[in-house]
């Protein structure tokens, strides 16, 4: 019976071998390649000003770059029909706007959840404080669910300081990565 020997078998991939063999240059560089029928697909439907990329291209090129390590530099490739210089430079701006906006934004939440964090840090000691300061005896069982509360109050804000602020600062990094990004074209003649 072999029916549970794949189960046990060890696989042989590895996601470092499949970047270096699909997305890395020989030049050292990291390429994304993003291929457009259209230059209009690049970004929103009804985005008449062309200000922000389309949550397709952004999905795909955010996807690419998280599984890329940190060292590479990216180039984020285009293929599509010839465009002047100036839609080029165009779409360079957007892409760097783009991912400004993305870093600013975590930037923000960053900082609240700092202002959170010492905000809970605060309330969870006045309560410790408080639960051990009742020293009357008919009270103990409050003074009991003050401290599983403040516990509570002391945990949310280590959770939020050491998991959540380590997502965000891969995220940052992530989308620091591809606001760093050259950006080329590949026209289709």
């Amino acid at each position: 019976m072999k029916l549970f020997t794949s189960v046990n078998r060890k696989i042989k991939f590895r996601e470092q071998d499949y970047v270096e063999k699909n997305y890395i240059r020989e030049d050292g560089k990291a390429v994304i390649p993003i291929s457009l029928e259209h230059i209009d697909d690049l970004y929103m439907t009804h985005d008449h000003k062309k200000l922000v990329l389309s949550d397709d291209i952004c999905d795909y090129i955010e996807e690419i770059a998280s599984i890329i390590p940190f060292k590479y530099d990216i180039v984020l490739e285009f293929h599509c029909q010839r465009i002047s210089e100036e839609e080029q430079e165009r779409i360079r701006k957007v892409i760097k706007n783009n991912c400004g906006m993305e870093i600013d934004d975590i930037d923000y939440q960053n900082r609240m959840s700092r202002y959170i964090s010492l905000f809970l840090f605060f309330i969870g000691t006045l309560v410790f404080i408080l639960a051990y300061t009742i020293q009357v005896p008919f009270l103990e069982i409050l003074k009991e669910y003050l401290i599983v509360i403040a516990w509570v109050i002391i945990w949310r804000m280590a959770e939020s300081i050491i998991f959540t602020n380590n997502e965000r600062k891969i995220t940052r990094l992530n989308k620091l990565q591809l606001y760093d990004s050259k950006v080329e074209f590949v026209f289709n003649d």
